[in-house]
């Protein structure tokens, strides 16, 4: 039996075995998704651009958000390019987002991570960067490289608003790589951060425990 067999069969078992515990834990990096997206969903009542936007708008992006809920999600995609072109820089930047998640949940990926990729140099405000980049990353991780996305939330680590979602995206793309002893570790840093959300928290005692199984 030759080296080079020995080594094949040696790279199947572990590519089997990264994709089974990707599986694994991949309804936590929905649950995390979904959180951001719905978080994302209501940002638009935020108070430094609802202070600066009339009703108008608002409700716009209301009626698109309850279409979207409805499933008419054509109806949804034209009335949030409306949004994008007669709204103010906040609220379209709010309308791009919520378009770009509604493309991917509808199997259009590459356009709404491209969406993602736009805001994340262009948004009119650095929390909106910030965000844009955690979204491509959730959406990209079985897409992109794990080392380009680990470079993308790096400098998210020395946010005081993303530092514990940055960490926990980290665990996730390790475990991606199949590297549980860092997985490990970033979820443990994530449990040693005084300011860390208790559903965050929660979330990486619940990987500790299922990593040391």
């Amino acid at each position: 039996m030759s080296e080079e067999f020995i080594r094949e069969v040696d790279e199947d078992i572990r590519e089997e075995q990264r994709i089974k515990l990707w599986k694994k834990v991949l309804p936590y990096v929905v649950s995390v998704s979904l959180g951001i997206v719905i978080f994302t969903s209501g940002f638009v009542f935020w108070e430094n651009y609802t202070k600066k936007n009339n009703q108008k708008l608002g409700d716009d992006f209301t009626a698109a958000v309850q279409l979207a809920k409805e499933e008419d999600i054509d109806a949804a995609l034209i009335a949030l390019d409306s949004i994008v072109d007669k709204g103010s820089d906040g609220y379209a930047t709010i309308a791009k987002m919520k378009k770009a998640s509604l493309l991917i949940e509808n199997g259009n990926i590459e356009k709404g991570l491209d969406i993602y990729l736009d805001l994340e140099k262009n948004a009119i405000d650095q929390s909106f960067r910030d965000i844009a980049t955690i979204l491509f990353v959730i959406n990209s991780m079985d897409k992109s490289d794990p080392d380009i996305l680990l470079e993308k939330v790096k400098p998210l680590e020395a946010s005081n608003i993303w530092k514990s979602s940055a960490l926990e995206l980290k665990a996730f793309i390790f475990l991606k790589k199949n590297d549980k002893k860092s997985a490990k570790e970033t979820f443990k840093n994530i449990l040693e951060m005084k300011s860390s959300p208790s559903s965050l928290s929660k979330r990486a005692r619940n990987m500790i425990e299922f990593l040391e199984d």
